[in-house]
């Protein structure tokens, strides 16, 4: 009887296995990327998804490897325009067949020389100028190619030529270090022209008007923005910074130099859509959008400023360096290495005789004042110390004060004892970061990732912190506020990466870490090592890196890309409580002789083996 009564189970549960697999076609087949009708930028897109894992697999009639979670990742090669992609799953119990559309950008293209054509999306600037004399207005744009070009700026500014540019290949903004090339062979017609705004020239919003010329007759365009000049005999033009470390850039939309703080005097000198231009010093220019500065009335003066007094003093945590100025200038702060640093203040003259070291620290080196420019000065500060530890500058009144923060007191025997180490599982709430093929988002691993580290680390002893502990929305720019409020010494933001259309993911995969500041390399390098020894991945690079959490400069700061979420492989062993343990466990490594190196211990062995 009850060998009846198996036979009957076993039968029902059968039964119930190819019913519930007949009734799941989501599982049966389910693209996770791209969506349907994407618009692909690129000339190839990556298919993930998942289906069963006793499935054959094929897209566009070429088999694809179905990982024994289910999941597939296949690189499909399209044509510029529509595509139609087939996904076809057959497994002994579920068909399933889906036909996506991608849409690729069509190649650029040389424009024929007839009929004449401006191509009106490519002319620059795209954006109104204000320039004053000796500025250079440097105006391009697509055209029939083989033709004669002009442009004119009002009535003023007449037929200035333009030269057809020789032939090249037109290129995508690069990603990774590498750029993506959207046209199958070199692009003629690309016309350019400059003009080099003289003190004559009085302009006010005047159109910019192109011409094409050719045997058979002209076409002109007039650009939807204008150039206007700021007359020689014009006094500055002064400004004040509204917003607190406000973004300074090289150019509009360009690389970033150090913010400023609210209330720095600055000499506007032009304009460029919404961005104005100001002075650092007669060899270097910034810029900073108009929204963070209030314009002060015509005929404020420029001060001339010079600095009298230098002074340093420390307390248990930080060293400060003040500069008594009589104003609040532009400043920029580098780290040519991560035991040197320069501060240099523009528009000021250097007027110290002397300065003490006496209430400085062992930890200054030596400071050096030099005037670099007329109205430049440079202070180069060294650290007797491996490398700095973080800083922070800002004024008090009208003195500078650039605090710098110690190196914490290790104990090479347990070198991560009462180190405070702030932990960003990066992404969370409705940012779900990358989705890997059988749907698990990075938040999640991330988030699994970073809980077992602060297990881990506080084991050592360790003071963590971490930015969520739950899966919700945290704003990026809270996530560096929170770490600071916390007096974070380290900063590790954990991700799991993932490629542009137009790549390969079998091809580029495996760890990679990100930092900024010249401080943080000695640990990114550290933990990044440690990382390929231990979990084994590909060595996908260190990089420099200009993002929100790598940017902040009071504490070292570095983002880790343990793998790739759209590698099969790794997101198979990514996904695994016990890989992530093994994550886990080499960041500890790592941060454990980071910090032992950095300890006096192991500073006396090193001297002791020099002499």
């Amino acid at each position: 009887m009850k060998t009846a009564n198996r036979r009957i189970h076993i039968v029902l549960l059968a039964l119930l296995i190819v019913t519930f697999c007949a009734v799941t076609p989501a599982r049966a087949l389910k693209i996770i990327y791209p969506e349907n009708n994407a618009q692909i930028n690129a000339y190839s897109a990556f298919f993930i998804g998942n289906t069963q894992s006793d499935a054959s697999l094929k897209i566009n009639n070429e088999k694809v490897k179905v990982y024994p979670d289910g999941g597939f990742v296949h690189v499909v090669n399209l044509n510029p325009g529509a595509n139609q992609v087939t996904i076809e799953s057959y497994s002994p119990t579920v068909k399933r067949k889906l036909t996506y559309t991608v849409n690729a950008p069509e190649y650029a293209k040389t424009i024929p020389p007839y009929p004449l054509l401006i191509k009106q999306t490519s002319v620059l600037p795209n954006k109104s100028v204000v320039y004053k004399a000796g500025d250079l207005l440097q105006v391009s744009f697509m055209g029939s190619t083989g033709n004669k070009a002009y442009f004119s700026i009002g009535k003023d500014r007449q037929n200035i030529p333009m030269i057809e540019q020789p032939p090249k290949y037109i290129r995508k903004e690069p990603v990774y270090g590498k750029s993506v090339v959207s046209s199958q062979a070199p692009v003629k017609g690309v016309y350019k022209g400059t003009y080099k705004i003289q003190e004559k020239d009085v302009f006010n919003k005047e159109p910019i008007v192109i011409q094409l010329v050719s045997d058979k007759g002209k076409i002109s365009h007039t650009a939807p923005v204008t150039v206007s000049t700021i007359p020689p005999d014009f006094p500055p033009i002064m400004a004040l910074i509204s917003t607190n470390y406000a973004t300074v850039r090289t150019s509009p939309e360009q690389s970033r130099l150090t913010p400023l703080p609210e209330g720095t005097m600055l000499n506007l000198t032009g304009k460029i859509g919404n961005d104005y231009r100001f002075k650092m010093g007669e060899m270097q220019e910034g810029w900073i959008s108009e929204k963070d500065v209030s314009v002060l009335p015509p005929g404020t003066p420029i001060s001339e400023s010079s600095i009298e007094l230098l002074n340093m003093s420390s307390d248990e945590k930080n060293i400060y360096i003040k500069l008594l100025l009589p104003q609040k200038n532009p400043i920029i702060i580098e780290q040519p290495s991560e035991n040197e640093m320069y501060l240099k203040i523009f528009g000021v003259k250097a007027d110290v005789d002397l300065f003490s070291y006496k209430n400085a620290d062992k930890f200054i080196k030596e400071i050096k004042l030099n005037q670099e420019t007329k109205d430049a000065v440079k202070i180069n500060i060294k650290a007797a110390a491996r490398q700095f530890w973080g800083y922070r500058y800002y004024y008090e009144g009208d003195t500078l004060v650039l605090e710098l923060k110690k190196p914490p007191v290790i104990n090479a025997d347990n070198p991560l004892k009462n180190i405070n180490i702030c932990i960003d599982p990066g992404h969370g709430g409705k940012e779900k970061g990358v989705v890997g093929p059988t749907g698990i988002p990075e938040k999640q691993v991330n988030l699994e990732i970073a809980n077992k580290l602060k297990t881990l680390l506080e084991k050592k002893g360790a003071n963590v912190i971490m930015t969520r502990t739950i899966d919700e929305d945290v704003e990026i720019y809270d996530r560096v506020k929170f770490a600071n409020n916390k007096d974070a010494q380290i900063f590790l933001s954990i991700h799991n990466n993932s490629l542009p259309d137009g790549r390969n993911p079998y091809q580029e995969h495996g760890t990679s870490t990100y930092y900024y500041h010249s401080q943080s390399l000695p640990m990114a390098k550290i933990l990044h090592k440690a990382l390929l020894e231990d979990v084994m991945f590909n060595d996908f690079g260190i990089f420099w890196d200009s993002l929100v959490v790598t940017r902040p400069q009071e504490f070292l700061s570095v983002l880790l890309e343990t793998g790739f979420m759209i590698n099969p492989d790794e997101y198979a062993l990514l996904t695994k409580p016990e890989f992530q343990d093994k994550i886990a466990a080499s960041i500890v490594r790592g941060l454990e002789y980071f910090m032992f190196v950095n300890s006096e211990a192991a500073n006396k062995e090193n001297s002791g083996k020099k002499g």
